[in-house]
């Protein structure tokens, strides 16, 4: 497994992440930590000449603390390596991993940038749960996510592993969340919240 230690990507994702659950909008947060919209603009998009004691003073603002620990997982190639071995018994277990990380540790384990998975239900999954996630815990999607595209036939994950009767796909039908079913992913809401 692919791991990341602290980045400036990293540390953007933070800042804006506690910045909007604060509500605070980027001339709120930058006034009040005596800084420029624009310094607080580029930290946030992750640029890596950002000064390190202005950003201090930023993450101070947002009580926020960033430690050189072990590094995070990083999802999105953990995904990547696993779908491109075709290992759908442990992609399954991954998604729900996914998803409860997200809810328990914030937006910070949101995969952030468009993975590169060959297969478009797959694909479209992790967008699915990753909007599930980002409701959840009262964030905004990323990008890719709000820009992928629903799976074109109904994509029940588990089904990849071991076929699926109707009375057993109604059920999973009725207990999928909105996000999950606009994007034609069928996938029980308690199966997201247990790794």
């Amino acid at each position: 497994m692919e791991t990341r230690g602290i980045d400036a990507a990293m540390v953007g994702e933070r800042i804006r992440s506690a910045r909007k659950r604060r509500g605070w909008t980027q001339l709120e947060l930058a006034r009040e930590a005596g800084v420029s919209r624009k310094f607080l603009g580029d930290l946030e998009a992750g640029h890596p000449g950002a000064s390190l004691g202005l950003t201090l003073i930023v993450l101070n603002k947002l009580d926020l603390n960033v430690t050189a620990g072990p590094p995070e997982r990083d999802f999105r190639i953990d995904f990547e390596s696993t779908l491109s071995r075709g290992d759908y018994e442990f992609a399954l277990r991954l998604l729900g991993e996914y998803a409860q990380r997200v809810v328990e540790e914030g937006p910070s384990m949101m995969i952030t940038r468009a993975p590169r998975i060959k297969d478009q239900a797959y694909r479209a999954a992790l967008a699915a749960i990753t909007r599930w996630a980002a409701a959840k815990v009262g964030s905004c999607s990323p990008r890719w996510a709000k820009d992928s595209k629903p799976a074109s036939s109904p994509m029940f994950p588990s089904e990849k592993l071991h076929p699926m009767g109707e009375a057993m796909k109604d059920l999973v039908r009725r207990e999928t969340p909105r996000e999950l079913a606009s994007m034609n992913v069928w996938m029980r809401e308690r199966d997201l919240t247990r790794a």
